[in-house]
């Protein structure tokens, strides 16, 4: 956001300096932390869109190619920006920045929780979850977030509050391993694991690649290339789907949890009826995880 289009978070709110003011001030009630929170980050989106309709006012996107030669260093602007963007340099493009900046920064917030998912167990772990905090107080404060309503139930789908869910699935399935060269059983063939082959480059009826098993690759067909064989796996069957602390894949995790409308309604003072909620958690000091013994 501050690289691609030079807008100064200096004087915006971090999630550290907020925990420190609560801290300090001991707001130790929801209600007043909200209340606080609410007046920090207060206006934080309205001065960077102001911010950003001075930068752009005079948009080198909305000019035509020949008018923008005649000022190379707009011009220079126009190609770095259109990079960014994912443009080619003198197209005429309609852009949206406000849009464009919501989804990276809540892009930025999944990765960061993708990554504390994977720094579980490692040294990292602390540095992974501080920082993903961060990234989500940005997210809710610049941005905002609504609690999704949807199938006459409110849904927690937000990142940082699933995050600290400390469980997820695990499945249970058997299926065979089949040699990627000649196809028969990966124990029995005579083919070795680690060890190179000489293979003539084809591809399945859907696509997949006799040498690397991907679909799109830079093989061709016919080509003779050396390629180490793999296990493709086969006949699968699923027997059973846990609930597990630490799933064996770190990403298999809840993508959305109901909210107990009983809880819901006293935290809100009254029935929410399907109303759109606003939702303040990733602005509030952490309460820690949750296990699955909880």
């Amino acid at each position: 956001m501050a690289q691609t289009w030079g807008l100064d978070f200096s004087q915006i709110p971090s999630w550290e300096a907020t925990n420190e003011f609560i801290r300090r001030h001991e707001l130790h009630s929801m209600k007043a932390q909200q209340k606080f929170l609410i007046e920090a980050w207060g206006g934080v989106e309205r001065r960077l869109r102001r911010e950003i309709k001075r930068r752009t006012r005079i948009s080198p996107f909305l000019l035509g190619a020949s008018v923008l030669r005649t000022d190379e260093f707009v011009h220079r602007r126009y190609e770095e920006m259109s990079k960014a963007l994912y443009a080619r340099p003198g197209e005429q493009v309609g852009v949206d920045p406000w849009r464009d900046l919501e989804s990276s920064a809540r892009m930025s917030l999944a990765r960061a929780v993708d990554a504390f998912n994977f720094l579980e167990d490692t040294e990292l772990a602390e540095v992974a979850h501080q920082h993903a905090h961060k990234v989500a107080a940005l997210v809710g404060g610049v941005f905002g977030c609504d609690i999704k309503y949807s199938e006459d139930t409110y849904w927690d789908t937000c990142p940082i509050s699933l995050m600290h869910r400390r469980w997820g699935m695990s499945v249970g399935f058997t299926a065979t391993r089949r040699c990627s060269l000649c196809g028969e059983d990966l124990d029995l063939c005579e083919h070795l694991l680690g060890t190179l082959y000489e293979v003539k480059i084809q591809r399945t009826d859907d696509g997949t690649c006799n040498a690397c098993g991907h679909h799109s690759c830079s093989h061709i067909d016919g080509d003779i290339a050396s390629v180490y064989p793999h296990a493709v796996k086969g006949d699968l069957q699923v027997h059973e789907i846990s609930w597990v602390s630490r799933p064996r894949d770190p990403l298999a995790r809840f993508t959305r949890v109901e909210f107990d409308p009983q809880i819901l309604a006293h935290s809100l003072g009254k029935e929410p009826d399907g109303r759109d909620v606003r939702c303040y958690r990733c602005l509030h000091p952490c309460e820690s995880f949750t296990t699955l013994q909880e």
